[in-house]
């Protein structure tokens, strides 16, 4: 159903805009008005008009001048203007019609004349449109020096396609028919039901035009990729007659990732098809066989959150530069061929991989090459790279993509710079994986974690001054899981943010019963990364201390170095506006992250937790003592309280002690215990004897 007409009826006389735009109105078009020239720019401007009538005489800008502007921008078969003058001006009509005025009408307004020439003028504008199209429609298809063209005779079902359009499949002149299935039989099956409804759409008036992208089967069985344009000629009953158009190959187009010049994950999949298809090489040493190598950068999230705007596509690109020069010193160079199929990806597809052993060499040089430092606008960047390795029939009949990301997955989970090899028993570990995800899921929904509390000590008296919070999950049929396990899984599938705050409330309503009878108490709680970014931590944390009603000052937040300074100004603003609520902050695990004191002193941190890999050498001798000793000495000049976590001998409390540091916690005073546990722990002293240290310099 077409749109009425949209006129724009410029006049200063409001009772003519008022009369002819009423009648105008009548008649079915829309209508909009300007009192002044100024106006009725701004309106062609901002909307698109069908057609302005434009009276000549106004105040301020003349209709002549608006005639003008107008037409430096819209074209008179584009935006039809009719003037309206009084019988004496003649001159200024002649003016109007040089300067592209389409048509005039006289004052007083003849009404059907004027409604004459309106849709006269409606008319030709149609006609100048749908002429251009047919023009644009016949220079697309002339094209075809580089495109194949088509046409179909929608009544007979005969579709003429020019030699061209064949030779873009590998076919001769004769060996393409002239039916339409000929096109469609060699779609894609998972675009040709797109192809179809596209076609279909057209024939049946719902669309103007044909514009489609699909994959076609070419002669040599590979699939490349085609875009389609076309339009539909119809009688005068608007019945389709014929369709015609042309094919383009864009399959360098939609195979190239623009960033690495390199094939992306669209051109692998079709070569991985076309590998799987091919017959193994039998070889002198055995059966060659495809295999695929996926390569990821160690901490890819953490390289892309630290480069600005833009900078890890430069890196991307350096390191496909690199992966080049490996490929082509490889022996049996010409079989192997690199991509890109994800954004933080990079694959080595062995068309024929003689063994494993040749694909672990591959992956150790494609390592030692990225190993080397980059340098990104005058700063060097090292990097570290993970490998999957998957050769076909390796132990399974799974695609060997899906293989080679099932042992990156593994590679990445367990370390830097890893290289692991497809076997049947990392797809049992994707299984536990998703198991896991699943059940983790469901344990946060039905609130299964336990709140497990590891006591604070006050090294001078002995006493259990406050305690960490430690989730446990007492996973049912499997018993209770390690916390480093979940909470990876957690962090990884953002279910940390809730976990989160049910620990948070948990403790906080623990710690106000014990502290009914030991009101000095206070107690920790970690703040995970995912929570740390949520836009209402701050509210989460007055909410929960409103409703248990834990004052703030008993309760610690613990906020790792990382945190902080992955966005340091926003953190800044977090950070005082929990400190200005009365909560304690605690920077945890210094010492393993940035340890500058140029950003800690910008931070209104209350606490300072000593990472256990210090304190593990603490007794190794008097550089464990003396980097402790300065730990201990800053912290105190920044007005700092010290916590040192990890402690598990009387010798690590009695040093802890003699440098000044005033609280500690670990095994040697207890593990994380339940509430239970905890109450009967609470009386206990744990005497720390005050004693020199010996050869060192205290």
């Amino acid at each position: 159903m077409s749109h009425p007409a949209r006129l724009l009826l410029v006049d200063d006389d409001e009772m003519n805009r008022d009369v002819l735009s009423r009648r105008l109105l009548r008649k079915g078009y829309e209508v909009e008005l300007a009192e002044d020239g100024q106006q009725a720019l701004d309106l062609v401007a901002s909307r698109p008009f069908d057609l302005v009538l434009l009276d000549n005489m106004m105040p301020g800008l003349s209709g002549i001048e608006v005639l003008r502007r107008i037409r430096r921008t819209e074209a008179g078969n584009e935006l039809p203007i009719i003037m309206v003058t009084a019988q004496h001006e003649s001159e200024n009509v002649v003016a109007a019609l040089q300067l592209g005025a389409n048509d005039y009408i006289t004052k007083p307004v003849d009404f059907a004349v004027a409604l004459a020439r309106i849709e006269s003028r409606l008319a030709l504008s149609a006609a100048s449109r749908e002429l251009r199209r047919a023009r644009d429609l016949y220079r697309l298809a002339s094209r075809a020096s580089e495109d194949g063209l088509w046409d179909w005779d929608v009544n007979s079902g005969r579709v003429y396609y020019s030699p061209r359009w064949k030779s873009l499949l590998g076919f001769s002149e004769g060996e393409i028919g002239d039916r339409v299935e000929e096109w469609f039989s060699r779609v894609h099956p998972g675009d040709l039901p797109a192809v179809r409804a596209e076609v279909a759409s057209l024939l049946e008036g719902r669309g103007g035009s044909l514009e489609i992208r699909y994959r076609i089967r070419h002669k040599d069985g590979r699939y490349r990729w085609m875009e389609n344009r076309g339009g539909v000629s119809r009688d005068t009953a608007g019945r389709a007659l014929r369709m015609a158009g042309c094919q383009t190959d864009i399959t360098a187009r939609q195979t190239i990732d623009a960033e690495t010049s390199l094939p992306n994950r669209l051109w692998l999949e079709e070569e991985l098809r076309a590998a799987a298809e091919r017959p193994s090489d039998p070889g002198p040493a055995g059966p060659e066989r495809p295999g695929l190598l996926l390569c990821e950068l160690d901490g890819f999230d953490q390289i892309d959150e630290a480069l600005p705007d833009g900078r890890v596509g430069h890196l991307m690109a350096a390191v496909a530069e690199r992966l080049r020069g490996v490929l082509t010193s490889m022996p049996e160079a010409a079989s192997l061929a690199a991509c890109r199929p994800a954004d933080r990806q990079f694959a080595v597809l062995l068309r024929q991989a003689p063994s494993v052993d040749y694909a672990r060499v591959l992956a150790g040089r494609i390592q030692s090459a990225l190993n080397e430092p980059f340098s990104l606008d005058g700063e060097t960047l090292f990097a570290t790279v993970g490998v999957g390795i998957a050769l076909a029939g390796n132990s399974t009949g799974d695609p060997l993509l899906r293989d080679a990301s099932a042992a990156l997955r593994y590679a990445l989970e367990h370390g830097k710079g890893r290289i692991e090899v497809f076997q049947k028993e990392l797809r049992e570990h994707d299984r536990q994986t998703l198991r896991l995800e699943s059940d983790l899921r469901q344990a946060v929904e039905r609130r299964e974690f336990e709140v497990h509390y590891q006591p604070k000590v006050n090294l001078e008296s002995g006493e259990i001054a406050g305690f960490e919070a430690l989730a446990r999950w007492n996973r049912p049929g499997t018993g209770m899981v390690m916390p480093d396990l979940f909470i990876a899984t957690a962090e990884r599938t953002g279910l940390i943010v809730a976990l989160g705050t049910q620990v948070l409330e948990r403790a906080c309503s623990d710690t106000v019963e014990l502290r009914r009878s030991y009101p000095h108490l206070t107690v920790s709680v970690n703040v995970s990364g995912r929570q740390f970014a949520e836009p209402d931590l701050v509210e989460q944390v007055a909410r929960c201390l409103a409703s248990t009603g834990l004052p703030p000052c008993a309760l610690h937040l613990e906020i790792t170095e990382s945190m902080v300074m992955e966005a340091p100004e926003n953190a800044r603003i977090v950070l005082h506006r929990l400190r200005d609520m009365g909560v304690e902050l605690k920077l945890d695990d210094f010492g393993t992250g940035y340890s500058s004191l140029s950003y800690l002193h910008r931070f209104p941190f209350d606490v300072l937790k000593i990472d256990r890999s210090f304190v593990a050498r603490l007794t190794e001798g008097a550089q464990g003592i003396e980097i402790l000793r300065a730990i201990v000495d800053m912290a105190r000049s920044l007005h700092m309280t010290v916590v040192a976590e990890g402690v598990e001998t009387q010798e690590q409390a009695i040093l802890l002690k003699a440098l000044g540091c005033p609280y500690a916690q670990g095994y040697l005073f207890s593990p994380p215990v339940g509430l239970a546990c905890l109450r009967e722990l609470l009386p206990a002293r744990f005497p720390v004897a005050a004693t020199a240290l010996t050869n060192t310099r205290c």
